[in-house]
């Protein structure tokens, strides 16, 4: 049980550059209702190969954004063109105290649904803010799919991340859950993004390509049946076969007390 499923390989950082395409509006947007405030230090929890800390400083603007991940790899990829005011370190965000001072702002965009204890991670996480600081989430709620291989490709996902005690759709549980200590939940609401079907297909065939193996030998699908759904998918994202698919965002932003 437990892990990060999804990997660190040259694919795995390649599905990270289409993902952070996919999901840029609504995160773009979420970060924009808490811009103009002035910020020290943003920094951004689970950075992978460095797309939402570039989007965390291009839209926040703060003095310094540091982007955080267990992953060597990632953060070398991340680091190798990091712009001017922003830097990157290896860590595991489970783990506090973080390798920097107190933090204006924290961000985190699909990182607890990776984690068996969010509660927790959220609880560890208020102890790294300064006074007055805001931690933002953007997290999966729901996925609407009629589609039988992009559905059949999120239940294979979900069981997955359930074999290892994490959970994809982990927004409705968020929104249940008590405020951690010492913050204050200032912001709780839900966004939608409807990409086109062919690039969300796109999206679900690279990582079926990076956890497929693992998911074979969990036990959570045959390899009869990852292929299958992989040439399924490559039936909607070339556009041969029209589709829909809906992601409902649980985006919230806590504030330090």
């Amino acid at each position: 049980m437990g892990g990060y499923a999804f990997g660190d390989s040259a694919p795995a950082a390649r599905r990270l550059g289409l993902l952070a395409e996919v999901f840029e509006p609504t995160s773009r947007a979420f970060l924009a209702r808490f811009a103009g405030r002035p910020l020290d230090l943003a920094v951004d929890l689970g950075c992978g190969t460095g797309h939402t800390a570039r989007l965390l400083a291009a839209v926040l603007r703060p003095r310094r954004t540091l982007g955080l991940d267990q992953s060597a790899s990632f953060v070398a990829l991340a680091a190798a063109d990091a712009p001017p005011g922003i830097s990157f370190a290896v860590h595991d965000v489970t783990r506090v105290p973080f390798p920097c001072p107190q933090a204006d702002l924290l961000s985190c965009r699909l990182l607890l649904s990776h984690l068996p204890d969010p509660a927790a991670a959220l609880a560890a996480w208020a102890t790294q803010l300064a006074p007055g600081g805001l931690l933002l989430v953007d997290e999966v709620d729901r996925i609407h799919t009629g589609d039988p291989a992009l559905h059949g490709y999120l239940d294979i996902a979900a069981a997955l991340l359930a074999s290892r005690g994490q959970t994809l759709e982990i927004g409705r549980a968020l929104h249940r859950l008590p405020d951690p200590p010492a913050l204050v939940r200032r912001h709780d609401r839900l966004a939608t993004l409807t990409p086109p079907a062919t690039r969300a297909a796109a999206m679900f065939a690279q990582n079926l390509a990076v956890w497929g193996d693992q998911a074979a030998t969990d036990g959570v699908a045959t390899r009869r049946e990852l292929d299958a759904l992989a040439e399924d998918l490559a039936t909607v994202a070339e556009g041969r076969r029209a589709a829909t698919i809906t992601w409902e965002l649980r985006q919230l932003g806590f504030q330090a007390a």
